[in-house]
């Protein structure tokens, strides 16, 4: 790859990266790299570079600019841009920037998942995400970079959820559990990463604490966006409760959902005022007050994860 976006703007000549100086022909050249092959009208380019307040002599600007990247870009055979009567066209291989080959790895990788080679999948998905080097055009200054680049961390957060789900069903999910920890703290209202993680840790025996993170993310999805949990984390919560997803299956699932969340939640909060007032919540079994407390299990207290029980 030649040119690199999925990170600081990165140009790669013969034998060493190009020196690519000004900011404003470094946010022209990485707008037509954002839509090679594509006619770019002049009018795109300067609401995209220069914004709602262009100067008055902005198209020749415009026209400057296009010299300079073309100069630029005489170092790279094979690279080039046409001049049309509206605008311009960066021709260029695919293949040749690292958001190109991404989305072609990636594409690769829902193929061989689909496909049922789960292995080969999961290579494609980590090959696509080691292309990241850092925040997206991260280096450019233009108005168009905000929208472009929350756009290419969308792609770049889909497939890592999809390789986390390849994860999953190859049982890493102990190694997962810090990992997404980390990431639903960085994208709360991603839901799928909230169902990554309810599901490691409950296959890591941690029942508590995935209740607790199902709570808490439904509290944050009704909170922020105004909705309950999709069908795929409802399910995850599901099989935590051990609820029989066919019988479960009928109009009223909703309603008891809500009715064990709310019951979840309530107990927690019976547990921590019986804690504060020195009672020893683990000796408190139902029907046998003056039972033996049992032995604490590992998912009991949240140990080591306390950004989910918070």
């Amino acid at each position: 790859m030649r040119f690199r976006l999925l990170g600081p703007l990165v140009v790669d000549g013969p034998g060493q990266p190009l020196r690519l100086d000004g900011k404003r022909p470094r946010a022209v050249l990485a707008l037509l790299l954002m839509e090679a092959g594509a006619l770019v009208r002049v009018e795109q380019i300067i609401d995209a570079v220069w914004g709602d307040a262009p100067p008055r002599t902005v198209r020749t600007q415009v026209h400057v600019q296009i010299s300079v990247v073309r100069r630029w870009l005489r170092a790279l055979p094979g690279a080039g841009i046409v001049t049309h009567a509206t605008g311009y066209a960066l021709q260029v291989d695919p293949s040749d920037i690292d958001v190109g080959m991404f989305r072609r790895l990636v594409r690769q990788g829902r193929t061989l998942a689909a496909s049922r080679q789960p292995v080969a999948a999961a290579e494609s998905y980590r090959a696509a995400l080691q292309l990241h080097t850092g925040p997206p055009l991260g280096d450019i200054d233009a108005p168009f970079v905000q929208a472009a680049a929350a756009g290419l961390a969308d792609e770049q957060l889909s497939a890592l959820s999809a390789l986390t789900s390849l994860d999953l069903a190859a049982g890493r999910h102990h190694e997962l559990i810090p990992v997404v920890s980390t990431l639903v703290e960085r994208h709360p209202l991603h839901e799928p990463l909230w169902c990554h993680l309810v599901t490691a840790l409950h296959r890591a025996g941690r029942r508590s604490e995935a209740i607790r993170c199902y709570h808490r993310a439904r509290l944050l999805l009704r909170e922020e966006l105004g909705v309950e949990p999709g069908p795929e984390l409802t399910a995850a919560y599901r099989a935590l409760l051990g609820i029989d997803p066919v019988a479960a299956d009928g109009p009223d699932l909703a309603r008891t959902l809500s009715r064990l969340a709310e019951a979840e939640r309530m107990l927690g909060e019976i547990r921590q005022q019986l804690s504060r007032l020195g009672v020893d919540v683990q000796a408190v079994r139902p029907g046998s007050p003056a039972a033996p407390s049992a032995p604490l299990l590992p998912s009991d207290g949240g140990a080591g994860h306390a950004e989910i029980a918070a």
